[in-house]
């Protein structure tokens, strides 16, 4: 009984808890830890109206697997904004997918690159109305899903069911790579790993990312200029905590 009324006590207290500088969407959280407030900051503050990765699709033997695929991205996007309360946020997002097998299929990550440059040179102004893209991660990176990163999602824990090794991941490709980062002007690039997409180098580009918050967790951090930076890690490792 004392267990359950101190049980009880705690659960009355988070009730009605609210953070310092909360939330106006959850006041038990505050502005600076909500994703739903940090994106959407983001995108105002670049005069922009919407937001959101775009998704290249590069493998087209398993349409099965693409076709499970989807709904669980939807599903894990839609549950990482719900402790936000952030509906009004994801109504904002533009699901853009380049999914055309004779363009893309077998695309290599510096072929979907180039193509995602191109596409960024208009799409700012068609899709946002003005000229300058910002710190918009939506120009700065795109998603690859590749037959691999496919079979890594579609392989991994269903939702509602965690996903707490990050099994299931997707590529995050670096549009200004091989541009010398900031954080690397002042030192000699490490050189001698294994050869991924010809490169030796620690920085190959790219990242293979948790797929059940690429799209709200990872858009948010990547936002800032050194949050790609500091997220690295070489593939195969998947970024993020835990940390294999």
């Amino acid at each position: 009984m004392m267990a359950e009324t101190t049980h009880d006590a705690f659960l009355s207290r988070m009730q009605n808890y609210t953070a310092p500088n909360p939330s106006l969407r959850n006041p038990r959280i505050s502005k600076e830890s909500s994703d739903a407030d940090l994106i959407e900051a983001g995108y105002l503050a670049d005069n922009h109206v919407t937001w959101g990765f775009v998704i290249y699709r590069t493998t087209y033997l398993n349409n099965e697997a693409w076709i499970a695929f989807l709904p669980r991205l939807h599903w894990w996007t839609n549950d990482s904004m719900e402790i936000f309360n952030g509906q009004d946020v994801l109504d904002k997002m533009s699901w853009t997918i380049f999914d055309n097998a004779e363009e893309f299929e077998n695309a290599s990550v510096a072929d979907i690159r180039e193509q995602f440059r191109s596409w960024t040179q208009t799409a700012v102004l068609s899709e946002q109305g003005v000229q300058e893209a910002g710190l918009s991660p939506r120009y700065r990176y795109c998603i690859l899903v590749d037959s691999e990163a496919l079979e890594s999602c579609v392989s991994s824990p269903a939702p509602p069911d965690s996903d707490e090794d990050n099994q299931g991941w997707v590529k995050v490709i670096d549009k200004n790579f091989p541009l010398v980062h900031p954080l690397l002007k002042k030192r000699k690039e490490e050189s001698g790993y294994e050869e991924i997409d010809g490169i030796t180098e620690k920085h190959v580009g790219w990242v293979k990312c948790p797929y059940t918050s690429v799209m709200t967790e990872y858009y948010r951090l990547f936002r800032d200029l050194n949050g790609y930076m500091v997220s690295y890690r070489r593939p195969p490792a998947v970024i993020g905590y835990p940390w294999r």
